[in-house]
Order: structure tokens, then C-alpha cells, then sequence
């Protein structure tokens, strides 16, 4: 009985972090007016209805084609602003959904599915890194396809795993490296002789060339065109740079941490050993993500090939990719002994991860909400401004108090060119 309770929580829990998306207007998220007006610019060209048809192109090597093709038809349905906000929050329950799955197949702790329901608000998030969100439960999907496939190499699972993978490159090209390497390192550590391993990895072969044909030809389109971006790679390489990524799962700011935060990811940290959860040391795939996530975090550059925060977007999977790590109850004597403690005390931890959740939606709502009073000024000019015209926009103050986030109206006036 006190499981289905638990259970009935988590769920309600979930669709409070669907609903935030729709607290606010326009969604505290840097880049989503960007999106906004791609897709509607997207749509003019389509219709032909765009007055920068001359000097503009569509370019269909670019990945992010599922997230704009999902949400063109929508605009045509309903405002731009509520089909952005729809597909964030039918992703958001997608990747938790996708998270609890691999769970499972990894043979994890139900009592940890909490910590899947943070990250999705945090870097990427804050940032409006829309096509990367959109993307992120089709990459788990392709690592829930390629455990299958590794544990029973066959034609069909092979299939699948290409077919997933050529849907991820064209959804997002650093969800599909990332969801690739994990993929191919979990294929590696279950075939383990050579000969075998070469055999099986032909869907990997497959996905690679794909991967290289559609950079080369993306390369050979985008050749002269400058993107007004800086030039070279940037590292960012210091703990006081990346160490703070470890808050960010929780709270989704840019901004100096409060005392909670901290309280908030040291609980998810300490929670699978306070429960009596011990790690897969002898099912080498549960942890693989977790090794190449930390790895991104560490290593990957801040900046490289016009791409801006490339390690920081994958705080995402760091949580989830934690949980999956930790064994339930063993099943037989190839798996780690849990610690037998008493059920009250986990359901004590339960109770905090619960509480701890509730708390970080409880600060997501409240910043949606103020930053829709915050905004409201501008949104009331944006609607008495003609339509069709050519404005321009000075921002003299980049970052809103409300949302506590950084350069979050550097590209606000865009629903302008949107709406």
C-alpha cells in the first residue's frame, strides 16, 4: 500500500514538472525565442509568405529537423509559444519515462526514480537549449535499444538500433555522439573477444558513416557563410568552472548557489548508499553512462565548431545516469549484497528525495510566475505593435532578477518576429 502511495506521488510529481513550461507566458528559457522565430520563419518560407526569402535559406543538414518538424505542423495549430511549450513538456515526461525504462533494464532501484525528475531544469533548461531537450529522450531511447541489442546481438535489434540512430542524428548531433559512444561502450563491454565484437558492431559501422556523410555535406552547404560566432576552441578548464554543474542538475541557474542547492545534491549523492545500494561493479553497462557523462564534464571544451556550452548541456543525464548505476535487491550471487537496512529508514530517504523535488518545483513555479510579471510590460507592448514590421531591438539589461538567470532577455524581442 505505502509503494502505490509512493508511486501516486511520483506521478503527480512528474505532471507538476510537465505544467511548469506552461506557468509563464513565455518560459524562462534563454535561446526558446530563438526557436520561436526559426520555426515560424520556417513556416513562412514554406508558405512562401517570408519577406527574407531572397536572402535566406532552408538548410535541411542542420540537426535539429524532429524538434522544428514537430513543431511546425503544431504552429499551424496553435500559437508558436504553446507549441514549443507542449513539446517540452510531452519531452520532459518522455525522458523521465525513457530514464525509468532504462532503470529497469539495468536492474535499478525503483526508490531512485526521483532523481530523474531535476535535471531536465537545469543548464539546458535555463539556457532554452529547445532541439537539445526535444532530443534528449530519443537519445535514451537509443541506449535502451542498444543494451538490448548488446545482450542479443541480432538482425533486428541491429535494425532498430540504426533506425533510432538515424532519427537521433537528425534530431540533435551531440545527443547522438553522446547516446552513440554509450551505446558502442555497452555493445564493447558485453561482447568482450574481437572477432564477435566486430560482427556485431555493423549498426554502429552504419551510424558512423551516416554521422560523416551528413557533417561533410552540412560543411560543403555552410561553406563562406559566417555566423558571427568567435573562432577557435575555449576550455573553461578550472573546478570553479565546472564543479558547479553538479548544483546545476538541481537548480538550474547560472548564478551563485544557495546553501539548499548544495543540501539538495548532496542528498541525491548520498541517497542510493543510504538505502543500502551498492553499485554494478560486475554489470559493466549500468555504469557506462555515467563514467562518459563524468568524462564530458571533465575533458569536452566549453566551446569548439561554433558551439557554445558543450560540456555544460550534459549535466542533464548526470543524475539519472548516477541512479542507474545502483543494484535492487540481487537476484543471484553475481551481483552485489545490498546492506539490509530497515525499511523505515528508507522510506525516511524517500521522503527527503520527495520533499527535496517538491522544494526545486516549488523554486521553477515561483521563478516562472515572477518572471511573468517581470516580462508583462513587454508583452503588452508586443501586442499593440503592428504586425509585419521591421524593428529593432536595444537590450540594455540582459538578465532578469525575477527568473535569477543570466542574459535571459538577450534574445526576448524575437516573439516579436514570432507572435
Amino acid at each position: 500500500m505505502q509503494e502505490r502511495r509512493l508511486r501516486l506521488l511520483f506521478i503527480i510529481s512528474a505532471l507538476w514538472g510537465m505544467l511548469i513550461f506552461w506557468v509563464a507566458p513565455h518560459p524562462p528559457m534563454v535561446d526558446l525565442p530563438q526557436h520561436a522565430g526559426q520555426v515560424v520563419l520556417l513556416k513562412q518560407m514554406l508558405l512562401g509568405d517570408s519577406p527574407w526569402s531572397e536572402q535566406l535559406r532552408i538548410n535541411l543538414f542542420t540537426p535539429y529537423i524532429i524538434g522544428y518538424g514537430l513543431a511546425l505542423p503544431l504552429s499551424l495549430l496553435m500559437p508558436v509559444a504553446a507549441a514549443l511549450k507542449l513539446l517540452l513538456s510531452a519531452a520532459y515526461i518522455a525522458f523521465v519515462c525513457m530514464c525509468i525504462a532504462l532503470r529497469r533494464q539495468f536492474g535499478g532501484d525503483a526508490r531512485l526514480d526521483w532523481l530523474f525528475l531535476l535535471s531536465f531544469f537545469g543548464f539546458a533548461y535555463t539556457w532554452g537549449f529547445f532541439t537539445f531537450l526535444i532530443a534528449s529522450p530519443i537519445g535514451l531511447y537509443f541506449i535502451l535499444q542498444a543494451e538490448r541489442y548488446a545482450v542479443s546481438p541480432d538482425r533486428s535489434r541491429g535494425a532498430m538500433v540504426v533506425l533510432i540512430g538515424l532519427l537521433m542524428l537528425a534530431s540533435h548531433g551531440l545527443v547522438f555522439l553522446f547516446a552513440t559512444a554509450v551505446g558502442a561502450a555497452i555493445l564493447a563491454a558485453r561482447v568482450r573477444w574481437f572477432t564477435p565484437l566486430l560482427k556485431a558492431a555493423w549498426p554502429y559501422i552504419l551510424l558512423a558513416f551516416a554521422c560523416g556523410a551528413y557533417f561533410l555535406i552540412n560543411q560543403r552547404i555552410n561553406a563562406g557563410l559566417q555566423t558571427g560566432l568567435e573562432q577557435g576552441t575555449r576550455w573553461n578548464w578550472d573546478a570553479l568552472r565546472r564543479l558547479p554543474l553538479l548544483y546545476t542538475v538541481a537548480a538550474g541557474t547560472q548564478r551563485s548557489p544557495s546553501t539548499y542547492y548544495w543540501a539538495i545534491v548532496l542528498l541525491f549523492a548520498a541517497a542510493p548508499w543510504l538505502m543500502g545500494l551498492r553499485i554494478h561493479w560486475r554489470r559493466s553497462s549500468s555504469w557506462i553512462a555515467f563514467v562518459i557523462v563524468a568524462s564530458i564534464i571533465i575533458v569536452v571544451p566549453h566551446f569548439a565548431m561554433n558551439t557554445a556550452f558543450l560540456y555544460e548541456r550534459f549535466a542533464l543525464f548526470l543524475a539519472p545516469a548516477y541512479a542507474w548505476m545502483f543494484n535492487a535487491k540481487p537476484q543471484n550471487d553475481a551481483l552485489p549484497a545490498a546492506r539490509n537496512f530497515s525499511p523505515p529508514r528508507c522510506t525516511g530517504v524517500v521522503f527527503l528525495l520527495m520533499i527535496a523535488c517538491w522544494t526545486m518545483f516549488a523554486v521553477h513555479t515561483s521563478r516562472a510566475w515572477h518572471f511573468a510579471r517581470e516580462s508583462a510590460e513587454f508583452d503588452a507592448v508586443l501586442s499593440a505593435l503592428e504586425p509585419g514590421q521591421r524593428a529593432l531591438s536595444l537590450i540594455y539589461n540582459r538578465d532578469s532578477a525575477a527568473a535569477n538567470t543570466n542574459n535571459l532577455y538577450l534574445h526576448y524581442p524575437l516573439w516579436y518576429q514570432a507572435e
